[in-house]
């Protein structure tokens, strides 16, 4: 089969293009022939080598964590598909796998592609679907009137967060930069936010606040809080529980959450809650999020497709930031 892998960890000059085996079906699991595959930004951290230490790649190593595709071949023990289901799922962190014509997939990730989505607009969701409602439904536990600050708002993450949170009937605050203002208002934010002329933090106190920015904004998305609110953090803020719902021993769990130690205590003394979340694959949620699609209550937004022997352009462009949507890589044209 056809795949993009990485040589080595590092930067795009690890990224091949070329001949891999197929994979081989195994009990419980369904051999996908893929037609898209989505970027996602923590992939870019994978690729460096940043989370070596829990998951270490074996080259070539085929990366991809979101696929959308066809059911070529089902495993014993599966039932739920056959040969010839449109699908889609989110791959585990550990083998990955999307960046080729053909994948293995855990049949409990899979679910079926919402019928009313091209390959390629499905491939944008599972990842950003998945994280965001966890975060709202498991961690936030975001109720109807609750006041949400969403930062950033135009990005993959952001466009699906508006929408569910709209949908759930909170009343959304999202910051973006000046072009997309527009956009934020019709993804549904009541408050788009200008991040380049104020502190999004200004328009609080708020019950939620959604950070996919991380590092400098933590500080100040908890400040920005009410008193039992709840700060759900996306980058490089994951916390113990995080991990041990992936499968981390509690012990090597806690290690790896102590960069936060400070954020939990700064949210302690403003008496709210914090959480740092890491997606878990989970075919019965995006089965959920499907029919939420195929109702029209949430769309995709796909802000640019390159063919598969191009992932290196993808990533190039993904790092360099303010994509409106997700970036995916069309997989049937190979």
């Amino acid at each position: 089969m056809k795949a993009a892998y990485l040589t080595g960890y590092g930067g795009s000059e690890v990224i091949r293009y070329g001949e891999l085996p197929d994979p081989v079906l195994q009990p419980g699991h369904v051999v996908v022939e893929v037609r898209a595959a989505g970027v996602n930004p923590v992939e870019i951290a994978m690729r460096s080598g940043e989370f070596r230490k829990y998951q270490k790649y074996r080259f070539p190593h085929v990366m991809g964590l979101d696929i959308a595709g066809v059911v070529a071949e089902v495993g014993d023990g599966v039932t739920g598909f056959k040969a010839g289901d449109e699908v889609y799922a989110v791959l585990p962190g550990r083998k990955q796998g999307g960046y080729a014509q053909r994948v293995l997939v855990p049949a409990a990730n899979l679910a079926l592609k919402p019928s009313t989505l091209s390959h390629v607009e499905a491939a944008s969701l599972p990842t950003v679907a998945l994280t965001v409602w966890q975060a709202f439904h498991e961690r936030a536990k975001l109720q109807r009137g609750e006041k949400i600050l969403i930062q950033p708002g135009a990005g993959g993450i952001g466009t699906f967060a508006i929408q569910l949170a709209r949908h759930m009937g909170a009343e959304v605050y999202a910051s973006a930069s000046a072009r997309n203002q527009d956009f934020l208002k019709a993804l549904g934010a009541q408050h788009p936010i200008d991040y380049a002329a104020s502190v999004a933090g200004d328009s609080g106190p708020f019950d939620v606040v959604l950070d996919g920015l991380g590092g400098a904004a933590i500080a100040p998305s908890i400040r920005a809080l009410k008193p039992k609110g709840r700060y759900v953090g996306l980058v490089r803020a994951a916390d113990a529980r995080a991990f041990r719902e992936l499968g981390v021993p509690a012990l090597f769990a806690w290690l790896a959450a102590r960069r936060i130690r400070g954020y939990r205590q700064l949210a302690r003394a403003r008496d709210v809650e914090y959480h740092g979340v890491l997606t878990r694959p989970d075919g019965k949620q995006l089965t959920a999020i499907a029919g939420l699609i195929d109702k029209g209550i949430i769309k995709p937004f796909v802000a640019r497709t390159y063919p598969l022997r191009d992932l290196g352009q993808a990533f190039a462009e993904l790092e360099a930031g303010h994509v409106r949507g997700k970036i995916v890589i069309d997989i049937s044209g190979v």
